[in-house]
């Protein structure tokens, strides 16, 4: 599992930020998070392409959110996509969807659905699901979290062959956690052959919003969480009135959640050198591991070993 800040700044683009999407690539497929506009480039720079994209997941209806959906949908149309594409958000989405197609003359051969949603799991895939939890924003807007399912334990392949299982189908019975039978009627047992279970990894996102408990919830034990930094501490009550984060708020959560890793994007334009040792200085205090992204970073979420 991989994740890449296409676009970290918020609200207005930079030189060296672009408005906010993130990535998170899961063994081939990839989800989006919120499409800024110069999203489409990003994904090229990126190196990922655009085929293996199986969902958008919007956070809210701002425009630094969603000014990227127009081009990045007819570059789909123009790469002959045909495979359905899921776009998700809060209420509203479908009429803009349909503005954009309407305005722009969209061709495209494959199909648009548009999914309003609130609070809950909104999409379920092979060994994984995605909830939703509403945030605190001045609008309406959505959190997101990717948590898979526990994972079997490691796969003792020097005792299978011992066994006198051959490679092959029996191999990925085994590993599915199913008893087999062998042609001399002996029965392998699957709990026989596999370590113990690993629990699943989890990436949360949750940019655009005040600190508050949804978030911790939707976070809760985390590999990686991406929370919004707009603001340096210093600017908190501009962070409040404008419904964001400042850095040390964002580290408290990270930290009453019990993530591992945090990751701070929507990053106001004032802010240039985030080399500034000063910048994140109080909030490493609260929590150490933090950093504040900046465009194309990428996180690698390793599998958990067995517990």
């Amino acid at each position: 599992m991989k994740v890449i800040t296409l676009g970290t700044s918020g609200t207005i683009p930079t030189l060296f930020r672009n408005l906010p999407s993130v990535v998170l690539q899961r063994e081939g497929e990839i989800f989006l998070f919120d499409c800024g506009e110069g999203t489409q480039i990003q994904i090229v720079k990126s190196g990922l392409g655009f085929g293996r994209i199986k969902g958008i997941f919007i956070s809210h209806l701002h425009g630094d959110h969603v000014t990227g959906l127009p081009g990045l949908l007819m570059t789909l149309a123009q790469s002959g996509r045909k495979e359905p594409l899921q776009i998700l958000g809060p209420k509203g989405l479908k009429r803009f969807i349909e503005t954009i197609k309407s305005c722009l003359g969209f061709f495209g051969e494959y199909e648009i659905l548009v999914n309003e949603i609130e609070e809950g799991i909104v999409y379920k895939g092979d060994g994984y699901w995605i909830e939703s939890s509403r945030v605190d924003h001045n609008t309406f807007t959505l959190g997101y979290a990717l948590i898979e399912e526990e994972r079997s334990g490691k796969f003792m392949l020097k005792k299978v062959l011992s066994l006198g299982v051959q490679e092959g189908p029996l191999f990925r019975e085994l590993q599915l956690g199913r008893d087999i039978t062998l042609k001399d009627g002996r029965v392998v047992r699957s709990k026989d052959v596999l370590g113990p279970k690993r629990p699943g990894r989890k990436v949360a996102y949750a940019i655009d919003t005040r600190p508050c408990q949804k978030v911790i919830d939707l976070a809760k034990d985390a590999d990686l969480l991406i929370h919004d930094g707009m603001f340096s501490d210093e600017l908190e009550e501009d962070a409040h009135l404008k419904g964001h984060s400042t850095h040390s708020q964002a580290a408290r959560i990270a930290k009453e959640a019990s993530v591992k890793k945090l990751v701070l994007t929507h990053i106001s334009s004032r802010y240039r050198n985030i080399a500034n040792a000063d910048l994140l200085k109080n909030a490493k205090e609260i929590f150490p591991n933090i950093v504040i992204a900046h465009d194309l970073m990428k996180f690698e979420i390793p599998v958990h070993k067995s517990v």
